[in-house]
């Protein structure tokens, strides 16, 4: 049987990635083409900006590492189910084999079987499909909400930083060729991010405990 066809966990990062990319720019201008060019030197200077490892964001951000271990979870208890069966499924056909090797059944018989066997093969692979076609869909839906967090959380902390800009990088997609350490906020922008999540949490676990 085939091994289901899911995304794997790396997905998380790049679309992680592709949120934290998104620049939040301070102030909009009103200012004539003419005047903005003239002034784009004293702007350029002006800009705050800093950069977040994504790397290090994705392998201390609770959420992410809670998101990240459920779906491996589920997959792995997918694949297990999908190959029991198949591997019930390869013991049948070795059987059924054997009795056609041996002469031991009629033609009645083996048609009746073959049957059987075809119809259960189109069971697993259906349920094979089934499956990978859940986890494919709870998997974007986790996604969209874990990139949905990053990207809301990065524009609030831009915003109550003041920074024009904040950029990511990445040992597999690096947008920043080179950023100076003193601009690097990963340390903070994780430490906020778990600390809300951590609030989110008690919330969760405070009102399920009260509807018991």
């Amino acid at each position: 049987m085939r091994k289901l066809n899911i995304v794997r966990n790396g997905l998380f990062v790049m679309m992680a990635v592709a949120a934290l990319a998104s620049c939040e720019q301070k102030q909009a201008t009103t200012e004539t083409p003419a005047a903005q060019s003239s002034s784009s030197s004293a702007k350029a200077n002006d800009l705050k900006i800093a950069y977040v490892l994504i790397d290090t964001l994705t392998n201390q951000y609770e959420y992410y590492k809670v998101v990240s271990d459920n779906f491996q979870k589920k997959q792995a208890n997918a694949e297990a189910t999908i190959a029991e069966k198949g591997k019930n499924f390869a013991s049948q056909v070795q059987e059924f084999q054997r009795k056609v090797q041996a002469n031991s059944i009629t033609q009645q018989q083996y048609e009746t079987e073959q049957a059987r066997l075809q119809k259960l093969q189109q069971d697993i692979e259906g349920l094979q499909s089934r499956l990978s076609n859940s986890l494919q869909e709870e998997y974007q839906k986790e996604l969209q909400a874990l990139t949905d967090t990053i990207q809301n959380f990065t524009k609030k902390y831009a915003e109550e930083k003041g920074y024009d800009f904040i950029l990511c990088k990445s040992s597999g997609i690096d947008n920043v060729l080179y950023g100076a350490p003193q601009y690097d906020v990963t340390n903070e922008v994780v430490a906020a991010l778990n600390k809300r999540y951590a609030q989110e949490k008690k919330k969760t676990n405070d009102s399920d405990a009260a509807k018991k």
